[in-house]
């Protein structure tokens, strides 16, 4: 298991989310990832940045600090995607948007791209044959390079429904540890029903139906997820998507927590 980290969470935030493109402070977060040992990021799009991304106007510079720094990008979360007002889920400018995204991504070697299908735009209130429709569509426009990573808040019986009706060579798994918690899902279950097609993995607390919490603080029983995967010989990235503790810097957050999963799956 290689572990990496969420993008803007080793540097101050400059608005209020908790996720969001550090557009002042990306390269310096490289500089002090390397420094902390992390070869790994992933990526995030966001709609404060999505005219100005570097990933999306400058790949080459992006390529340059990258090897700079040893790092690469293991994945690339498309937040944008989330802060749409919602009319329909796949909208012509959400096409077009994830088309572009592609062309960059595959400009920088990177090929797991994260679809966030969670609040507004949750496929809980769809019938089955219409959460399987949007994949349908997305399918299409997907270079063979290029895997859709679904993050979503759907039971895993639903997933494995789904799973069943599209191609899996295109289509993964994000599995977010502390969503499955705030759901109230067993990552047992979930396990059994689609292990294999987890491709990526965020690290993350939370309370059942409450927020994000510190590491080892929720309801997310991190220390045996972890060393359920490392049973079930898990060999992908883990990704810190953790909450900020508040009175520490950033980057002893990151160390903290790098070091938690390093201990349980020792």
């Amino acid at each position: 298991m290689k572990i990496g980290f969420m993008q803007g969470r080793m540097v101050k935030p400059l608005h209020s989310q908790i996720q969001e493109f550090p557009s002042k402070h990306w390269e310096e977060e490289l500089v002090y990832a390397k420094k902390l040992d992390f070869q790994i990021i992933e990526w995030v799009l966001d709609k404060k940045s999505i005219k100005t991304n570097p990933l999306l106007f400058s790949p080459n510079y992006v390529k340059k600090i990258l090897h700079e720094n040893n790092i690469v990008i293991g994945s690339v979360s498309d937040d944008f995607f989330l802060q749409q007002e919602r009319s329909d889920i796949l909208t012509e400018e959400i096409l077009q948007h994830m088309k572009h995204v592609f062309i960059k991504m595959s400009q920088l070697n990177t090929s797991l791209y994260v679809l966030p299908l969670l609040e507004k735009m949750s496929l809980k209130n769809l019938e089955i044959k219409d959460q399987i429709h949007i994949f349908e569509q997305i399918e299409k426009i997907v270079p063979k390079n290029i895997k859709i990573c679904i993050e979503s808040d759907l039971n895993s019986e639903n997933i494995k429904i789904i799973f069943n009706s599209i191609d899996n060579s295109i289509f993964k798994i994000n599995y977010d540890i502390g969503n499955s918690a705030y759901e109230g899902y067993s990552f047992q279950n979930e396990f059994n029903n689609y292990f294999e097609l987890i491709e990526n993995i965020h690290i993350k607390d939370r309370l059942f139906q409450g927020k994000t919490v510190p590491l080892g603080e929720g309801d997310a029983n991190i220390v045996n997820v972890l060393k359920e995967l490392k049973k079930l010989n898990y060999e992908k990235n883990l990704i810190l998507q953790a909450a900020r503790i508040p009175g520490m810097k950033d980057r002893d957050v990151m160390i903290k927590y790098k070091k938690f999963v390093e201990n349980a799956i020792l």
